[in-house]
């Protein structure tokens, strides 16, 4: 979600400044391209580590999501280009949409909220898998949720973790620019990002795949 279908790098980096300003901490504002697409209980120990600062992960989670979602409540979800449009041409096509996404599902949910009715047919969110990415669980879940094979799933990334969970799955994974570039070489297609989707590139991107 974060990178992929919003652009909520700004709102996640001043909840990290506001954690740091309340502990009598300075932020590292550098240290945030390392979160992208971890899992937040893997991004405070990151944080701590980087900062010598000792977060408590749940206080520290707790603070970052109530902040995120007051910005988000308050200044509404960025959407990236071509996000909404996406979701709104698989619904025009009938293709089933799921967000699978490290986020916690109050964040989340402030986002989804946002998206027209019906945007997503299914929701998995870091708080609801045991395992979180790089491993393939949450997209693994997600397609259970559809009630299709994760082998007919196409799954969109930007982060290098989100991207390995989403080729582990087994899923057809697209890979966007994001705020921590994902290595090239990987058994993945490199898009521009969503607004380069249409009907035509969808059929012909599954058609060549399957091929």
């Amino acid at each position: 979600m974060d990178g992929t279908l919003i652009d909520s790098e700004i709102y996640w980096q001043t909840a990290e400044t506001r954690l740091f300003e309340s502990l009598g901490e300075v932020w590292k504002p550098e240290i945030s391209d390392q979160l992208a697409g971890r899992s937040l209980v893997d991004a405070i120990g990151i944080m701590s580590a980087a900062t010598g600062v000792d977060l408590d992960p749940a206080s520290a989670i707790e603070f970052l999501i109530n902040s995120v979602h007051q910005q988000v409540s308050e200044g509404g979800a960025p959407w990236l280009p071509g996000a909404l449009e996406t979701l709104q041409l698989a619904k025009t096509l009938g293709v089933k949409t799921a967000l699978v996404t490290s986020s916690y599902r109050q964040f989340t949910q402030s986002v989804v909220d946002q998206a027209f009715p019906g945007a997503f047919d299914a929701v998995v969110c870091g708080d609801e898998v045991k395992y979180a990415k790089p491993h393939p669980e949450p997209f693994l879940k997600a397609a259970e949720l559809l009630n299709v094979e994760i082998t007919e799933c196409m799954a969109f990334e930007d982060s290098p973790s989100g991207s390995r969970a989403a080729i582990a799955s087994g899923a057809l994974t697209c890979i966007v620019p994001g705020v921590n570039p994902v290595p090239s070489g990987l058994d993945a297609l490199y898009i521009e990002g969503l607004k380069v989707i249409t009907a035509e590139w969808l059929e012909n991107t599954w058609s060549n795949h399957r091929k």
